[in-house]
């Protein structure tokens, strides 16, 4: 077939108009994950460019490359969602492309480029035997996902998961025990993972129990790209085994954010949400570490909350010591480790540098910030802790403390 008016489609704007009609009603709250999201958009592209070229006669629906809807049929099996969304997403996805088909022929036969029915031609051959033989595809390869999680109990590990986090599950049980393969007694800590391979996740967990000498891990899918996972241990691990964790952590590479330890099922929530508010945390950031432990920056997530208002507290607090310039940086550098430490010694030894270039630098402060030195010492804390966290000020914040 050739449908003319397929050479005078918007591609990009075609796709953008489907994804935003299937992530709407097909898929809700998922969307909400960047990483599923990117998913469902790559898809939806593929789907919309094989559908083009078929109408444009450039394809044939045998020669259209599946790879792109079986990808994404595993992701979304793999979260749990049934196939029914799945299937719903098509048909959405078909209503919408022929509404902007019928749109971009009427406008067409408008501006006088020839008939609507020349234009138009005959788009339902092309896309149903295409959405037909894909959803054919996509469903075998989501009962095969789902069909292999269910019988590994992945299905249910993730069930009873989803219970502990909702505060459904309050006493311990053996049975849960089983079930998850992990003891809910003791001391966890709480991690996430970006990341879409789930065998490499199970291999990072074995050699961080390893060093660590945690008895057992559990890990669940936390979303397209990322895994939420526990570290259990018998008691409270001292820090020396966070001190190695930290060291094998920072060997795996890739993003990592870690919460707690907690306690017992109480300590499960409260660790995975502390890993979630440092996974949340990173993009503030100026410059994430590979790993974000929540216990190192659990003052920044309680204050970051409006970015904005953190910007303007800095340089309210620092004045021109705020500045992104290298005597402002070894200023405030120096400034930070003698207030957090309360020695000119300690700091110089945290530095590297001599204890009076420790105190030329603070008399350098003391000309910027005067008498705030002594009577806002824990101000001045807080805002050079959020100065090395977000970076420069914004150029408005700085305007407005001027």
């Amino acid at each position: 077939m050739n449908a003319p008016v397929a050479t005078e489609l918007d591609i990009a704007s075609l796709t953008r108009s489907v994804h935003e009609a299937v992530a709407g009603q097909a898929f809700g709250t998922h969307t909400a994950d960047a990483a599923f999201d990117a998913a469902l958009f790559h898809c939806v592209e593929t789907n919309v460019h094989s559908i083009v070229d078929i109408a444009a006669g450039r394809l044939t629906v045998a020669e259209a490359d599946p790879g792109h809807a079986l990808c994404f049929a595993e992701v979304v099996a793999d979260l749990g969602i049934p196939f029914g969304a799945l299937e719903r997403a098509y048909w959405v996805g078909v209503e919408r492309l022929l509404q902007e088909w019928i749109a971009c022929s009427r406008a067409g036969s408008a501006q006088g480029k020839g008939s609507f029915d020349e234009l138009i031609g005959d788009p339902t051959s092309a896309v149903f035997p295409y959405v037909l033989r894909m959803l054919d595809l996509v469903r075998n390869r989501h009962d095969e996902v789902s069909t292999a999680l269910c019988g590994s109990g992945e299905d249910r590990r993730r069930e009873v998961v989803e219970q502990l986090l909702r505060g459904a599950v309050s006493r311990h049980d053996q049975e849960l025990d089983n079930t998850l393969g992990y003891r809910l007694r003791g001391w966890h800590l709480g991690l996430v993972f970006e990341t879409s391979d789930r065998a490499d996740t199970r291999r990072t967990l074995a050699r961080l129990c390893d060093r660590a000498g945690s008895w057992g891990s559990l890990v669940v899918p936390d979303g397209a790209g990322r895994a939420s996972a526990w570290l259990g241990f018998a008691r409270r691990p001292d820090a020396m085994t966070l001190h190695r964790l930290r060291q094998a952590i920072a060997q795996r590479g890739g993003p990592v954010a870690v919460g707690g330890p907690a306690e017992g099922i109480d300590g499960i929530r409260q660790a995975h949400d502390e890993a979630h508010r440092a996974a949340e945390l990173r993009p503030t950031l100026a410059a994430p570490p590979g790993c974000v432990w929540y216990r190192d920056v659990r003052l920044e997530a309680f204050l970051l909350d409006d970015v904005d208002a953190a910007h303007h507290f800095v340089v309210a607090e620092l004045g021109t010591l705020a500045e992104e310039s290298e005597r402002a940086h070894r200023i405030r550098e120096t400034l930070l480790a003698s207030l957090a430490t309360g020695s000119h010694a300690r700091a110089a030894a945290e530095l590297g540098v001599h204890e009076n270039t420790v105190r030329l630098r603070l008399r350098s402060a003391v000309d910027v910030l005067g008498d705030a030195l002594h009577d806002r010492r824990t101000e001045l804390l807080v805002a050079l802790r959020l100065r090395r966290a977000l970076g420069a000020p914004h150029a408005e914040s700085e305007a407005a403390a001027g």
